[in-house]
């Protein structure tokens, strides 16, 4: 089926008439905030023209393919940009996509953001929880900060509180998978936890207003940052382990200190994260199971969405970029990334977004427990951290 022909949104959940349209309310008049949005494009955006444009680039470069769609949409050349965006349903879709490493790198994020705010009109930088539902009412979208490949080392604090004022950071994680300065990623052999320039990294964030993310840090790394954390830690983008284990997933432990700092837990959307490579029809109610199992452990309050997937890319482009590449994000054989062009039954485009909200109505969530989880959730903490 061509994906003009495509139905989304349209899970079936075995909603009532009634159940439906209150889906449709608490979607359309909620603030909806995405704690890793890939989106607003998918695989099934790409035209025959449009993958014959990105080809004819020759760049084998990830990053550098990921963004094309955005820069074609910031030069005026794909107008769908917005309408899918609207189509989603977002109000603060996190943005990132940059190194926090030098000053370079900051003033590189911080340019592509004002090009960003001048060539959409309907986009406003998200400095206070008040710009996120200002945005809302204003039928746009606000854009927020987010760092995860952190590779800040002694001495470069500072960089937080100029990427910060420059307003592309928000939200950092402390560790991307492997080890750094400040602790370790979550498929490191071995978590010492922080470091002492991780505790001054912490506090810095702290001090300048940026929430500090756990979404790939490993578990005494987790912990350590929730202890030493004034303001909510979160974890923008997780599981529960005990779900399904998998080394991106979060321990009860972990689940039960990050709620502890009065912060916010967003699970992804990702297959492989979910599920098992042998899993033959993966659907997005493994996404509600481990919504489920966190509300139930530490408390709806403390749950909210981190898709994290799918990327934006055509599917011969992502299984080129991934091939052999395992290690290099991270990831073991038998964590099934290989098969990197799945989705789930129900999130296939982020035209999928209000299943995550029919979803929860499924499994009988009250009105103020979705609108909490779909968004609300993430604006308390937003607005304890940066007002």
């Amino acid at each position: 089926m061509a994906s003009e022909e495509r139905v989304y949104g349209r899970f079936d959940f075995g909603l009532t008439p009634e159940q439906e349209e209150r889906a449709r309310r608490l979607h359309h008049d909620g603030v909806v905030v995405d704690l890793l949005y890939q989106g607003p494009c998918s695989p099934d955006v790409w035209t025959g023209e449009l993958i014959a444009e990105l080809d004819a680039l020759g760049s084998d470069d990830l990053f550098t393919v990921a963004f094309f769609l955005e820069k074609k949409a910031l030069a005026g050349q794909f107008p769908r940009y917005k309408e899918l965006m609207d189509a989603s349903g977002v109000t603060a879709p996190a943005t990132g996509g940059y190194v926090l490493r030098d000053k370079a790198s900051i003033l590189d994020a911080a340019h592509l953001a004002a090009r960003a705010l001048e060539a959409f009109p309907w986009m406003r930088r998200a400095r206070t929880a008040g710009d996120i539902r200002a945005a809302h009412a204003a039928g746009g979208q606000a854009i927020w900060g987010l760092v995860q490949t952190n590779m800040l080392a002694p001495g470069d604090l500072d960089l937080i509180d100029i990427a910060h004022d420059l307003g592309v950071l928000n939200t950092v994680d402390c560790a991307y998978n492997s080890m750094n300065f400040i602790g370790a990623g979550c498929t490191e052999r071995y978590d010492p936890g922080l470091s002492h320039f991780g505790l001054q990294f912490v506090r810095r964030c702290d001090d300048v207003g940026v929430i500090v993310d756990t979404a790939h840090s490993g578990r005494q790394t987790t912990l350590d940052a929730c202890a030493a954390s004034r303001k909510p830690v979160i974890a923008t983008h997780t599981s529960a382990n005990a779900v399904f284990a998998h080394d991106r997933a979060k321990s009860d432990e972990e689940l039960r200190a990050i709620a502890g700092t009065g912060g916010v837990i967003g699970v992804y959307v990702v297959p492989f994260f979910l599920a098992a490579p042998d899993d033959p029809d993966p659907t997005i109610e493994l996404f509600l199971d481990h919504v489920d199992y966190i509300s139930d452990l530490v408390g709806w309050e403390h749950v909210a969405i981190g898709t994290d997937w799918p990327l934006a890319l055509p599917h011969h482009v992502m299984e080129a970029a991934f091939a052999g590449r395992q290690a290099d994000f991270g990831f073991r054989p038998e964590h099934g990334i290989d098969k990197v062009t799945r989705t789930l039954d129900g999130f296939r485009d982020y035209r999928d977004l209000v299943n995550l909200t029919r979803g929860l109505v499924s499994r009988g969530y009250d009105d103020d427990q979705v609108r909490g989880i779909i968004g609300e959730n993430f604006l308390r903490v937003f607005e304890a951290v940066n007002g």
